[in-house]
């Protein structure tokens, strides 16, 4: 006569009676179902049903998991068998001398030299894995922003600006103190215009020298990408401006565009307020 069970997830089985003591998984939940070795009681899955006669020794009932154990399972933290790199944590061989993924020399102690490393730290857990991954992409943010700095361009343009400004502030100065005017006539109109008025135009003309070194910078980044490209920003007019705004993101020239925009502006406006006064 067939024996009924009913799992703790609801299913209810009907099993031959020569399974009558035996255990079994339910097919639903896949919880261990304890057959119970008559007919009249329907035990759910994870519950002791009557016990068959048994000639051996009554064993005591096993231990029961941990609650805090049961947690790490439901995360997938799982117990690894067997040997692993205690550098980067991959499955290695036994008996094995190197890690064949990252180099670690398991004997020494210590990273082989010259070995490149393509190993990831698996922890067998999805959460976690993420986590590393995100942490190794904000370490390679922050070290790819360290390692920015100002570009060579940048740096002597401003260099070639402060020089500029300085000069003129030095040919209006040189005839504040010794009264005598320059024989050349450009010259002398800058010592006869006003302090403010040269600081002005130095100022302009720095800028502008700022803004045709980040053009010329823009022409380099045309030049190494191809020939063709190089060319026609150099001799077609216009070209440039198609070329920077849609190379703005693939070529990272956001930074040089907003410079030179900025400091060709700037440039502009000081110049058209000083050069007539001058």
């Amino acid at each position: 006569m067939p024996i009924r069970v009913t799992c703790q997830c609801g299913q209810s089985l009907s099993v031959p009676d020569e399974m009558a003591g035996k255990s079994g998984k339910c097919p639903k939940c896949k919880n261990v179902l304890k057959i119970p070795a008559g007919s009249g009681a329907t035990p759910s899955a994870g519950t002791s049903a009557s016990k068959p006669a048994t000639s051996g020794p009554i064993t005591k009932n096993p231990p029961i998991p941990s609650k805090l154990a049961g947690m790490f399972d439901e995360v997938g933290l799982v117990t690894k068998t067997g040997q692993f790199c205690p550098a980067c944590d991959a499955a290695i061989a036994p008996n094995s001398v190197i890690c064949v993924s990252c180099g670690f020399h398991l004997s020494e102690g210590k990273q082989v030299e010259g070995h490149k490393s393509t190993a990831k730290k698996v922890f067998g857990n999805k959460q976690l894995n993420e986590a590393v991954e995100m942490m190794e992409r904000e370490q390679d943010t922050e070290t790819r922003l360290m390692g920015t700095g100002f570009p060579w361009w940048m740096l002597l343009s401003i260099l070639v600006g402060v020089i500029v400004f300085i000069g003129g502030l030095a040919i209006k100065m040189d005839a504040s103190t010794s009264g005598k005017v320059a024989t050349d006539p450009t010259l002398a109109r800058i010592q006869e215009a006003t302090y403010f008025t040269v600081m002005i135009a130095s100022f302009g003309l720095a800028m502008v020298m700022v803004a045709t070194f980040a053009h010329l910078a823009i022409l380099v980044t045309a030049f190494k990408e191809s020939i063709k490209q190089g060319f026609l920003c150099l001799l077609v007019p216009l070209y440039t401006l198609y070329y920077m705004f849609s190379r703005l993101f693939a070529k990272h020239l956001v930074s040089t565009v907003i410079i030179f925009f900025s400091t060709l502006i700037l440039g502009s406006l000081a110049l058209a307020y000083s050069l007539p006064k001058i």
